[in-house]
């Protein structure tokens, strides 16, 4: 990337432009150097051949510096180069950086260089003094100025302030533009190539492997999926996946008999009254051991669906059909299935591999924007613990980002995914890394059981993960910038991030009874940096204490 500089006479764009370039390790140009190498000195070319002559000689070598075959550069324009229509066109395809300044400071630069913390080069070569034009002094200065104010900032992709800043002060900001640019180019290129991402599928390894097909229509492979010796398919749904569940009751009517079952929407459905429901239909309709039962819903159906299927006949096939975001990224991924008790979430339950998982992002199309935006927080977790670049696309793209048409949407879901069968391929039974998948769940599902389940499962980790920044920021273990970049991240997608502030009592008695306690002993994962998941087993209940105090409110 070629970072062209532009400002007034005496901001210090050679000196500048030199720094930056030795620090990055590339070409520096300086177009009045070469005017000078080419045609002699500038005050020579100005009293002999007059300001016009002068600015077609400098516009054929801005042309020739900016034409080089330098993939990445520094170039450092004359204060008047810029005005030329012809410059100004080769400018749009490169970075431009406005150094900006004023006459009072500019004033100071003239007699001496720019300050400067370690003696990188000198400012002598951009003095206002050695153009003709600037011979009136400051008050020339200032006419030029104003005059290509408007061209400046007009051109400019970013503006540095130099008043008040040193030399290397000014370079780092310039450093951190180039930077940042970078970035933003490299998530285009992301952006062009994901563009054309087809729907795609995630295999999930182990003991019992199985793939997940992500993208729009990819229900219409379902009656591949089934085995020929099924006989019965029993459809447990929600009430408002009735027209799916009937779709893919006939899609799949001419093979085998199948038929559906409602039950209650969101976290009402996971008790074991709807658990012994779906026993008696499995009973009266003679379901073997070679028989399926498909989950079509959010991850509280899937979450059914796969107990019952783990314990009728001590175990028979699940297809899933997670129809929300929080399926598809995390509930029907995995193999964990569980029922709520009056004692807490999830707190009975199996261990049982679908057949295959088919999150079809069509069926996201209706999903309200409050129920997409809670269930990407799952999506979000996953870029915390390992899969950063989702966090990337995140900040880079929000609105693409939580769009189900969108392609940034399918790559952010594939990498959420792809995190989970990584993780869960190897650890099926939650006996080691895969606890991590658990970050910012522990706050979480006590934040649900004290709201007697009517806050939705991912608005509640949202809060547990700002609650597990914050214990691992206390324990040293997470920048400030990694703890801000939590706010910036969930508050982005609009979930919370903070909670009753008089809750706590409630919410540590809760926490006891998680599954990831220990006899009595807490367990957190928390982060040792962005991506890098730890356990943090027995915090001193005064550390907890001030960590909830920070998201208290």
């Amino acid at each position: 990337m070629v970072t062209v500089l532009i400002g007034p006479p005496g901001v210090g764009k050679s000196s500048i432009g030199r720094a930056v370039a030795a620090r990055l390790g590339v070409p520096f140009v300086d177009s009045d150097a070469l005017i000078s190498q080419q045609y002699g000195p500038i005050p020579e070319i100005f009293l002999h051949d007059g300001e016009a002559e002068f600015r077609r000689k400098e516009q054929r070598t801005v042309a020739q510096a900016l034409a080089a075959d330098e993939a990445d550069a520094v170039v450092a324009l004359g204060g008047g180069a810029p005005l030329a229509a012809a410059t100004q066109r080769l400018l749009a395809d490169h970075f431009v950086v406005f150094l900006d300044v004023d006459a009072a400071h500019v004033g100071e630069r003239i007699d001496g260089s720019l300050p400067s913390q370690t003696d990188i080069a000198s400012a002598a070569d951009d003095r206002p003094a050695v153009r003709p034009l600037l011979a009136g002094g400051l008050d020339a200065w200032q006419r030029l100025y104003d005059q290509r104010l408007d061209t400046y900032a007009g051109l400019a992709d970013h503006t540095v302030d130099t008043r008040d800043l040193d030399r290397d002060a000014v370079a780092d900001e310039v450093e951190r533009a180039i930077a940042q640019r970078r970035e933003m180019q490299q998530s285009d290129e992301t952006t062009a190539q994901i563009d054309g991402l087809e729907p795609c599928t995630v295999h999930v390894g182990g003991e019992r492997p199985y793939d997940v097909f992500i993208g729009e229509n990819v229900l219409d492979r379902i009656a591949d999926a089934v085995d020929d010796r099924v006989t019965r398919v029993l459809i447990v749904h929600q009430p408002t996946g009735q027209a799916l569940a009937e779709r893919l009751r006939d899609q799949l009517g001419g093979r085998v008999q199948a038929m559906t079952a409602e039950v209650p929407d969101a976290e009402e459905g996971k008790r074991l009254e709807v658990i012994g429901f779906l026993w008696q239909v499995l009973g009266k309709a003679d379901f073997t051991r070679t028989d399926l039962i498909i989950g079509v819903g959010g991850g509280a159906v899937t979450d059914i669906a796969g107990f019952a299927a783990a314990t009728w006949l001590r175990g028979i096939k699940v297809i899933q059909v997670p129809t929300s975001v929080l399926g598809m990224a995390d509930a029907a991924v995995g193999g964990k299935t569980g029922i709520n008790t009056n004692e807490g979430k999830n707190l009975a339950g199996a261990f049982h591999t679908p057949a295959a998982v088919f999150a079809d992002t069509t069926t996201l199309a209706t999903l309200p924007r409050n129920e997409l935006l809670t269930g990407y927080a799952e999506v979000a977790k996953c870029g915390f613990i390992g899969q950063n670049s989702i966090l990337d696309l995140i900040e880079q793209h929000v609105e693409q980002a939580v769009d189900p048409a969108s392609p940034v949407f399918l790559d952010a879901l594939r990498q959420a995914v792809s995190l989970k069968a990584d993780v869960v391929a190897g650890d099926l039974r939650e006996s080691g890394r895969r606890e991590i998948l658990n970050y910012g769940h522990t706050l979480g599902h006590a934040i649900e059981y004290a709201e007697r389940y009517q806050w939705r499962h991912g608005a509640a980790v949202s809060v547990g993960m700002v609650f597990a920044a914050h214990l691992s920021h206390l324990t040293g273990h997470l920048s400030d910038a990694d703890l801000d970049r939590h706010y910036t991240v969930l508050q982005s997608l609009g979930l919370p991030t903070t909670y009753r502030r008089g809750a706590w009592e409630q919410l540590l008695v809760a926490m006891h009874r998680d599954k990831k306690a220990r006899g009595d002993v807490l367990r957190f994962i928390i982060l040792d940096g962005i991506g890098r998941p730890i356990v943090l087993t027995g915090p001193e209940p005064d550390l907890l204490f001030t960590a909830y105090q920070e998201i208290g409110e």
